[in-house]
Formats: C-alpha cells, structure tokens, sequence
C-alpha cells in the first residue's frame, strides 16, 4: 500500500461523497479528507504519530485535543477521523464531542482498524502501532449510535485492496 501517502488517502472515494459543506479533519496530517476541511491536529507531544519521528504533510489551522473541539455546538456539517479512534481506550468521550459539534443532519465519518484483520495484517509485514487501545469490528460502532442521536448510514469493512484491515462507519445527527 505504499502508493498512498495515509489512511485518509485510500479511501477517499469512499468518503468524500459524505464531506459537504462545513467541516473538520481531526488528526488529519495535514492531508485533509477534502480540501475544504479544517485540519485539525492533537498535541504534537502528545500524538504518537509524531512520536515517531513523522511531521504534518501540509498546514495544519487548529490544534488540540480530539475531546475538546474548538467549535460551537451544532456548527459543522461533518467530522471526519481517520484511524485515531482506535488510539484511545473509551471511545465515548471523542464520539460525544464530536456529535456535539454537528448540526442536525450533519455527518460523523470515521474508519478504524478492523481488529482481527489489523492482527493477520501485521502478521504479514504491516508494521504494528503501539498506540492502539481498542480496534473495533464492524457494527461496534453503530452500538453508540441511538445514544448519540445518530442514524446509521454505513457500518462496514472497506474492502478496498487485499489485506485492507478498516471498517468505514458514516452516521448522521438527528
């Protein structure tokens, strides 16, 4: 998969159709989901990607953290996460935050690692993350959904490439 430059960029496709209007990239670095999209980063010392030693592939305009949005209530049209959820152990603080800042009828899209296909790909030669807590599985998410005031759109791996280990979850506010 090297001929993507992040997780974002290889589905795109998929997500892009659900990224109208208003909207921010949560840990996006740098490499929005659309260009639209406001990039938002978490603490540099605090994100293990940059722990790493990895920098932002292009300008980031707001940071801090996932939990703590620096937007009014019901004020933008989609959040989008690519493989950040996973880094936390609780989900429930991160999908309540970011429902918070959707209008109705905006849209949560999120992809995560599918647990049991991150394991079989880092056993053939993915390399592994440490920050992950907790990958999910398809309809785990959608188990948060009535609480939040969501209506599930999709909930499903991406099956975009052999060996593709994500599961895609789009839902929309009430």
């Amino acid at each position: 998969m090297s001929d993507y430059i992040s997780e974002t960029s290889k589905y795109r496709h998929l997500t892009v159709p659900h990224c109208q209007g208003c909207g921010v990239d949560v840990a996006s670095q740098g490499d929005p989901v659309v260009p639209w999209a406001m990039n938002f980063e978490l603490p540099e010392k605090e994100f293990a990607y940059y722990n790493s030693g990895n920098k932002p592939r292009g300008p980031i305009q707001l940071s801090g953290f996932a939990n703590a949005l620096p937007f009014n209530n019901d004020s933008l049209d989609f959040v989008y996460s690519s493989h950040l959820l996973e880094d936390f152990a609780d989900w429930t603080p991160l999908l309540k935050e970011w429902v918070r800042v959707l209008k109705p009828g905006g849209k949560l899209i999120v992809l995560i690692p599918d647990r049991e296909l991150w394991v079989a790909a880092c056993e053939k030669g993915q390399p592994p993350n440490d920050a992950h807590r907790h990958e999910g599985k398809p309809g785990e998410l959608s188990t948060y959904a009535e609480a939040l005031g969501l209506k599930v759109l999709e909930d499903r791996l991406t099956n975009v490439f052999e060996g593709d280990y994500s599961i895609l979850f789009v839902a929309q506010k009430a």
